[in-house]
């Protein structure tokens, strides 16, 4: 189990990418905003067990955090579609136990859904998005539909319009790799 000091717990706070929570009761919310974070445009997120809203360490309830951190894994991977990869640690904080949990989006992965609804995180509240945003959402982050700009996930290069192509089998097909060897991905 790793430390953290209450100096570097008193730089956390609910923003875009962090969602503190007092209790593990509370992580079917805690998990709908973990799907609004990913389903932003910043792709990642963060929730915190055992602190109060007010960044407040109270600690995760007594038992076995093992067993809670397990617990948390199921919940995630049979409520999510598709499946998100995510982190769980346990921390201590001056005696204090506290569980994060974090998860990036896949940029192959155009949105998550938790519960078979989608969110999104807008600020340090989520709303859940209709079914025009998410086909407009999938469409804008859909790599053989998207009109640009593009950028490698190795190198960082950006460029506006991509117009690669490779000869395979099946024929001409459009491709996104850089020279780099990376690949192009839709910039947000």
């Amino acid at each position: 189990m790793r430390a953290i000091s209450k100096a570097e717990l008193a730089a956390l706070c609910e923003s875009q990418g962090t969602e503190l929570k007092k209790s593990l009761g509370l992580q079917r919310e805690a998990l709908e905003a973990l799907c609004g974070m990913i389903n932003s445009d910043r792709a990642s997120g963060r929730i915190i067990f055992g602190l109060a809203p007010d960044g407040t360490p109270v600690g995760v309830e007594p038992g076995n955090l093992d067993t809670a951190q397990r617990t948390l894994a199921e919940s995630a991977k049979r409520r999510f579609d598709p499946p998100l990869h995510m982190t769980i640690d346990a921390i201590d904080c001056d005696g204090v136990k506290l569980i994060i949990v974090e998860a990036t989006r896949s940029p192959s992965v155009p949105l998550h859904e938790f519960d078979g609804r989608a969110f999104v995180r807008e600020g340090s509240s989520k709303r859940r998005l209709g079914l025009d945003e998410r086909t407009a959402l999938t469409r804008r982050r859909d790599r053989a539909s998207h009109p640009g700009p593009w950028r490698c996930t190795r190198c960082g290069t950006l460029v506006g319009d991509l117009r690669a192509f490779e000869v395979t089998a099946t024929g001409m097909q459009r491709t996104f790799k850089c020279q780099c060897g990376g690949e192009y991905w839709p910039a947000s």
